[in-house]
């Protein structure tokens, strides 16, 4: 029998919260600390990191984490992580299936005690985790970025707390994006702004885009204007440039 997943006004309300909070990050931060800590009330972790890594380097860029215990994993660290992430399909799975969208756990692939055999299990034990799910995000060049929630004891993540972060990525990615846009200087826009200049950036011309958001022509023409000069450019090509300098 198919489980039936529901949620909640409640959890609609919390999942706002998160999205929120995301726009409170600092310049320095890699992703939303505060969205991170947001989602952690939302669904229950132990940990949440953000994670930028060269996979086929084995080498890190970058992360931001929060965190309700330090562990130090001692000397040797990163090798027996990237152990771990090519020794099973389970963690290296966006390289191997190109798949950049699905929400997936550990349990996903391993039993508990296949889990506790593996590669991935022993780096486990090491840092002190039993649970973990993962949202990835969009390929970026050799760049792999990934949101990870973790748990060191009690139950698996839930079907429930997958679907929660299903509907979540859109605006993680989104969050991200508006980090980056943010570190660049680039000037901010409104949600309805980006949602034109996005369209813009696929190829649409104005016509298709009134269409698409249901709006007159002469309103997508409004809207390219108020973006020029707010971005300081003159073209659309030079508009999706400024806009989005590291796409992703």
């Amino acid at each position: 029998m198919v489980e039936q997943l529901t949620v909640t006004e409640r959890d609609l309300r919390r999942m706002l919260d998160v999205i929120d909070r995301g726009r409170q990050a600092g310049p320095d931060e890699v992703f939303p600390r505060e969205l991170m800590r947001a989602l952690a009330e939302l669904i229950p972790a132990d940990d949440v990191t953000f994670q930028v890594s060269r996979p086929l380097d084995r080498e890190f860029v970058a992360y931001e984490e929060v965190t309700l215990q330090d562990v130090y994993p001692g000397e040797g660290w990163e090798d027996l992580f990237w152990r771990s992430y090519w020794g099973e399909d389970v963690c290296s799975r966006p390289q191997r299936t190109g798949d950049y969208e699905s929400v997936w756990k550990i349990s996903d692939y391993l039993s508990t005690s296949q889990l506790a055999r593996s590669p991935i299990g022993e780096w486990f034990r090491v840092i002190g985790v039993r649970s973990e799910i993962a949202v990835p995000f969009p390929a970026s060049g050799a760049e792999d970025r990934r949101l990870l929630l973790f748990r060191g004891t009690g139950r698996d993540f839930t079907e429930r707390e997958r679907l929660l972060l299903r509907m979540l990525r859109p605006h993680f990615i989104e969050a991200h994006r508006d980090l980056e846009r943010r570190r660049a200087g680039i000037p901010d826009l409104t949600s309805r702004q980006l949602q034109l200049l996005r369209l813009v950036a696929e190829g649409h011309s104005n016509t298709q885009i009134a269409r698409r958001l249901f709006v007159a022509e002469g309103t997508v023409r409004k809207h390219l204007e108020n973006i020029y000069e707010r971005l300081g450019v003159s073209s659309r090509t030079a508009a999706v440039a400024t806009a989005f300098p590291l796409s992703a």
